[in-house]
Formats: C-alpha cells, structure tokens, sequence
C-alpha cells in the first residue's frame, strides 16, 4: 500500500501524445559512443531501463511502458568516441531513412502530405559515451551533485553549432566535441539524470521546451 499517490501527468501528456499523433512507439533514440567494457555498457542501460520500468510501474501504467521503445544504434568502428556533430549526423540519417520511416508507420507523420516530423523521438536523442557511463557506474561520480547522468542531445542545434563553427574556419577534422566550453554547448547538449529521462521527455514533447530546462550543478534534475 502507498502513502501517497505519485503524480500521473507526465506520464498521461506522453499517453496523450502518442494518441494524438498515431504513434506505436515513443522513446528517445541512443547512440553508443564507448566500447571499452561490455560489462559497464549494460550495468549503464540495465539501470535506465530499471528507473523508466520502475517509474511506470509505481503509477499502475505499465501499458505505456510497453511501448517505449529502447532503440540503440551501436557500431564501434564508426562511433567509438564519436562527436555530438557525427551522432547528430547519423541520427537525422536515422529518422530520414528506411529504419526511421518503417518507426512512424501508420502515424499522423506517415503520409505523403504529412507535417514536418517531430516530437521528442523525432528530434532528440542520447549520446551515451565513456563519461556518461562512468558517471553512473562509478559509485563515487555517480553520488556527486552533478553525476548519474546520460547526454541528450537536439540534433539540428548540434549540426548548425558544427555548419558555424567551420564557417567561422574552424578545422574541418575537429568537429563539435564534448570538450567545448559549457556556454557553447548548453542549446546544443544537456546532461540529464539518468533517473529523469521520462520526466524530460514529457517536458520537451513541446521541443521548444528544451531551451528552458532547468538545470543545477550542471545536470538536468526535474
């Protein structure tokens, strides 16, 4: 038996979304950006799936749950340390090819006269490297106010952040990276708590939303 009832209504505004558009699936898309420890990769999306399960599961919502989809894009020789400029590439390939039409089938966004597609999975995605992992992993980072994290990234701020900065004359050979000043970076790519990412999926379903999240210590907590 519960103390206290758990809040619904994020969870209600993705149901409500997901109906709206006629989506099956719903779920942010993950790129894997480290290979070194097998072990490390699946403690890290073993606890994000857990925390998505577990939010649902509290709130008798399960059936929404069902249909988030964990779509990961993995190939070491490609994306080994890759850069936000290379994921945001590769996932606007993603939603534009085969594998991102057959993911919309059926929906309001499949169809010859359809509107610009967009939305939380349409728009956003995680950028899962070697520091995100070790940041949840690693019992002591993942304790610090500003550990626990995974990277979500808006894809068309990342590539028109790369298109400036080698218009600017900036190497052509060093792309956007994660090592770039945080000022640079924040409309571009946020940390999110790794518990969080449900709750920040409701909040940009309007995308707009994104360039208004809270953040504290460097980290997305809401």
């Amino acid at each position: 038996m519960r103390l206290f009832e758990l809040s619904t209504r994020e969870a209600t505004a993705i149901r409500n979304s997901v109906d709206k558009y006629k989506l099956k699936q719903w779920g942010f898309v993950i790129f894997r950006c480290t290979y070194k420890s097998q072990e490390k990769w699946d403690q890290f999306i073993s606890l994000m799936k857990e925390h998505a399960s577990d939010y649902f599961e509290w709130r008798d919502m399960e059936d929404l749950y069902a249909s988030m989809v964990w779509t990961i894009i993995e190939d070491a020789e490609t994306l080994e340390g890759a850069s936000l400029a290379t994921t945001a590439q590769k996932f606007v390939e993603w939603v534009e090819g085969p594998e991102g039409r057959q993911d919309r089938e059926g929906s309001l966004f499949d169809a010859d006269d359809a509107p610009p597609v967009y939305g939380p999975r349409y728009t956003f995605y995680l950028h899962a490297d070697e520091e995100s992992l070790e940041s949840v992993v690693d019992d002591a980072k993942a304790r610090e106010a500003g550990g626990y994290f995974c990277k979500a990234v808006r894809a068309d701020m990342a590539l028109a952040a790369e298109q400036e900065r080698q218009e600017e004359g900036g190497d052509p050979a060093e792309e956007l990276g994660l090592e770039d000043e945080e000022e640079e970076l924040v409309d571009v790519r946020k940390r999110v708590k790794l518990d969080k990412l449900v709750p920040v999926y409701e909040y940009v379903l309007d995308t707009n939303s994104w360039y208004h999240l809270f953040m504290e210590d460097g980290v997305v907590d809401i």
